[in-house]
């Protein structure tokens, strides 16, 4: 071969690796590229994400705050019940208090009655036998 050949043989090999160096190159840059534009992709996306979970947040801190608003109006009104019917238990007790009989008036009264009782059952028995001495003495 000659001198010539071996030159034309050398740029075509220097040619073919060059293309193929070339190529290698420029397909690490592609990767390169869309790895930068996956990852610009991802953290946009993140942003978007956390913006959202931002705006969640505030917005479940807001109705948080309202709640606990509204509890609180309940704790109060709840209180104010109580309170209420506290009055109301105590009017009941000096209620009974001055008008329901105490427990020794009650048993003086029912011995009271009891004796009573017992005297109208005299009365009737005595009764009773006078007219039964009345029925006996008296000629049908």
């Amino acid at each position: 071969m000659t001198t010539y050949q071996w030159v034309m043989l050398g740029l075509g090999a220097l040619g073919f690796l060059g293309t193929w160096v070339l190529g290698a190159f420029k397909l690490g840059r592609a990767v390169e590229q869309m790895r930068a534009a996956v990852r610009e992709e991802i953290d946009q996306e993140r942003e978007k994400v956390i913006e959202k979970i931002e705006d969640l947040e505030k917005r479940f801190d807001a109705d948080q705050k309202t709640q606990d608003h509204n509890f609180g109006e309940v704790g109060a009104a709840m209180r104010q019940y109580i309170a209420d019917v506290e009055k109301k238990v105590r009017e009941v007790e000096i209620y009974g208090r001055d008008h329901y009989v105490k427990k020794d008036e009650f048993v003086r009264a029912t011995d009271s009655i009891r004796a009573d009782i017992k005297a109208l059952g005299a009365e009737i028995k005595s009764d009773l036998k006078g007219m039964q001495k009345e029925l006996i003495g008296k000629p049908s």
